[in-house]
C-alpha cells in the first residue's frame, strides 16, 4: 500500500492511496473462495460453483465488500504509522471501481488535531479583576451562619406563617371518596414535598384552629394520589413551628467556631469571602488571558473537535441538574439559545486546550508524582473524604490520566499567568457614557406638573444608587429568590438566569440570605 498525505487546511488532510493489483487480486480471490463455500446453487454441489458463475450473480457484493474492508484496513495503517490524530469522522473523497488486475485508488480527507504555534506568550497584559467586600456582604454572611444554627422551637403567640413547620391532621377527600388521611403529619409551610399547594391554606391558622376548603395540589407531589389534583381537604393544626434565629453574642460566635468573640467571626468570615472572591478574579483572569492568547495567535478548529467538546460539556451539565433536580439524564434538554452559547463555549475550550498543550510541551511543563498527591487531598477536603478513597475512586474508575491532563492545564495556566502583565479593569466614564444620550435626546414640550413629577420619581427609582451595582440585565426576572430552595436549584441549572446572576445574588442578600441559596447562586456564577 501506498500513501501520500497532503494538507487541505491547518487541520484537514487528504491521505490519497494506491493499494497495489497484487493485493486487490489477493483480496478478491479470498473473498470468492469463501463466497463458494457458502453459498449453494442450483445445479453444483456447495463450494463448486464455478467463479465466473459466482461472479455473475455476487460480483458488484463482492467488490464493494472487499473496497470497503481495503479502506478501513489502509486507513488504520496510515494513521497508526503516520502519527495522526483524528478528531472527527474520516470522509470517502473519490474511489475508483476495484478490478482483479489494477491498482485500486481511492483519497480519503479527515480532520486532525490543529498544529499550534504561539508568536508570544508572556508579558501579555492581562485585566485582574479588583474586588472588596463590603460590610453587607459579611453581615449577610454572619446571618447565614446563624441561620445555619437555628433552631426549631414551639410558637403559641401568634398563626402560622410561611416558614414554619406545623404539625396538623388532614382529611383529603374527591367527594365521598378518602384519597388521604394523616392522623398527624408535619407540613413545611414553604416547598412542602408531600403536599405543595396546602401551604396557602395553612397560613394563618393557630394551633387547635380547624379548617375546611379546597386546594390544589402540585404535579410533583411526593404524595401521588393528590398530584395534580383539586381536592377536599379538611385540616387541624396541633402545634406550630419556627425556626428560631441566635442573637450574635460572642459565646454563639465561639460555639460556631470562630476565635475572638464578634470581631473574631466577622474577620474569619471576611477572610472567607475575600478568599472565594480572590480565586474567581483569578480565573477571570485566567480565562481573560486566554481570550487574549487567541487572539493574538489566531486558528481554526475542526468541527468534529468543537462537537466533542460541546457534547461533554452538554452530558456534564446534564449530570449536575439531574444530581440537583433528581431528573433522569436522557429526559433533559437544553433550549437552542443556550445550546448556541455552549457551542461558543465549547469552541473557546478547544482553542485554549490546544494552547495550553502547546506551552505545557515547548516550556517542558509536567506533573509530578507530588502534584497528583496534592490535587487529591485537595480533593479529599473539598468532599470531606479520606485522601485514600478519593485516590481508589480514580484508579477504580480509570481516570487518572484524566486528572494529570486537567493538572496540566491548571500548572500551565499559572505559569502564564505568573508571567502576564496584570492590569486593573478599565474606568468607566459615566459622563462619557451619559453624554451621547443627553445629546441625542430631542427636546420636549414640558409636562404637566403631576405626570413631570411622576417621570422625576420612576427616573429617581430607576438610577441606581452611587454605590449600587446595577442588574445583570434590565430585564432581570428577580423573582427566583422567592422560591424554595430546591426549585431556585433547578432554574438555576437551566441556566436561562445566567446573565441575572448577580442581580440574583443581590437580591438575595438584601432579602433573606438563605445560606443555602447563596451557595446556590454562587455555585452557578
Amino acid at each position: 500500500m501506498k500513501v501520500d498525505i497532503s494538507n487541505v487546511s491547518s487541520f484537514q488532510r487528504k491521505l490519497d492511496f494506491v493499494v497495489p493489483a497484487a493485493d486487490v487480486r489477493k483480496q478478491l480471490d479470498d473473498a470468492f473462495r469463501k463466497l463458494a463455500g457458502q453459498v449453494s446453487m442450483a445445479g453444483f454441489r456447495k463450494g463448486k460453483a464455478p467463479r465466473r458463475v459466482l461472479e455473475g450473480r455476487f460480483g458488484p457484493k463482492v467488490r464493494m465488500d472487499v473496497a470497503d474492508a481495503l479502506i478501513q484496513r489502509s486507513y488504520s495503517d496510515a494513521i497508526r504509522l503516520n502519527e495522526l490524530q483524528p478528531v472527527g469522522q474520516p470522509s470517502l473523497a473519490e474511489s475508483k471501481e476495484i478490478k482483479g488486475g489494477t491498482d485500486f485508488e481511492f483519497s480519503i480527507t479527515v480532520d486532525v488535531r490543529p498544529e499550534v504555534s504561539l508568536k508570544t506568550t508572556t508579558g501579555i497584559e492581562v485585566v485582574f479583576p479588583k474586588f472588596e467586600i463590603k460590610d453587607e456582604e459579611i453581615d449577610a454572611a454572619v446571618q447565614a451562619r446563624l441561620e445555619g444554627n437555628a433552631r426549631l422551637v414551639e410558637v403559641t403567640d401568634r398563626g402560622v406563617q410561611i416558614g414554619d413547620m406545623v404539625l396538623c391532621e388532614l382529611t383529603v377527600t374527591d367527594g365521598d371518596e378518602e384519597v388521604a388521611r394523616e392522623i398527624g403529619t408535619m407540613i413545611r409551610t414553604e416547598a412542602d414535598p408531600y403536599y405543595p399547594g396546602i401551604e396557602p391554606f395553612l397560613d394563618g391558622m393557630t394551633a387547635d384552629e380547624e379548617k375546611s376548603g379546597t386546594v390544589t395540589f402540585a404535579e410533583d407531589a411526593r404524595t401521588e394520589e393528590v398530584a395534580g389534583r383539586e381536592l377536599n381537604v379538611a385540616a387541624k393544626v396541633i402545634s406550630i413551628q419556627a425556626n428560631e434565629v441566635p442573637e450574635l453574642t460572642s459565646d454563639i460566635a465561639d460555639e460556631l467556631g470562630f476565635e475572638g468573640g464578634i470581631d473574631g467571626m466577622r474577620n474569619a468570615l471576611s477572610a472567607q469571602l475575600s478568599a472565594g472572591r480572590e480565586e474567581m478574579a483569578r480565573n477571570q483572569a485566567r480565562a481573560n488571558l486566554l481570550e487574549k492568547l487567541i487572539e493574538a495567535n489566531p486558528f481554526e478548529v475542526p468541527d468534529g473537535m468543537v462537537n466533542s467538546s460541546l457534547n461533554m460539556l452538554v452530558e456534564e451539565l446534564k449530570m449536575q441538574q439531574a444530581w440537583r433536580t433528581g431528573q433522569d439524564p436522557k429526559k433533559i434538554h437544553f433550549p437552542e439559545s443556550q445550546l448556541a452559547d455552549l457551542r461558543q463555549r465549547a469552541a473557546f475550550a478547544s482553542k485554549a486546550g490546544l494552547i495550553l498543550e502547546f506551552v505545557s510541551k515547548t516550556e517542558n511543563i509536567e506533573v509530578t508524582d507530588a502534584d497528583l498527591d496534592a490535587k487529591y487531598a485537595e480533593l479529599a477536603e473539598t468532599r470531606g473524604q479520606t485522601v485514600e478513597a478519593v485516590k481508589g475512586w480514580f484508579v477504580k474508575d480509570g481516570a487518572t490520566d484524566e486528572l494529570r491532563d486537567r493538572i496540566l492545564e491548571e500548572k500551565t495556566l499559572e505559569w502564564l499567568l505568573e508571567r502576564a502583565v496584570l492590569v486593573d479593569p478599565p474606568a468607566v466614564d459615566a459622563t462619557a457614557a451619559e453624554a451621547p444620550a443627553k445629546k441625542a435626546a430631542p427636546a420636549k414640550k414640558a409636562a404637566p406638573a403631576k405626570k413631570a413629577a411622576a417621570k422625576k420619581k420612576a427616573a429617581a427609582k430607576a438610577k441606581p444608587a452611587k454605590d449600587e451595582a446595577p442588574a445583570a440585565s434590565s430585564g432581570a426576572d428577580l423573582s427566583l429568590v422567592k422560591l424554595a430552595i430546591g426549585k431556585l436549584k433547578a432554574a438555576l441549572a437551566t441556566g436561562d438566569h445566567d446573565a441575572n446572576i448577580d442581580a440574583l445574588i443581590e437580591a438575595e442578600t438584601n432579602g433573606k440570605a438563605r445560606k443555602g441559596a447563596l451557595d446556590a447562586l454562587q455555585a452557578r456564577k
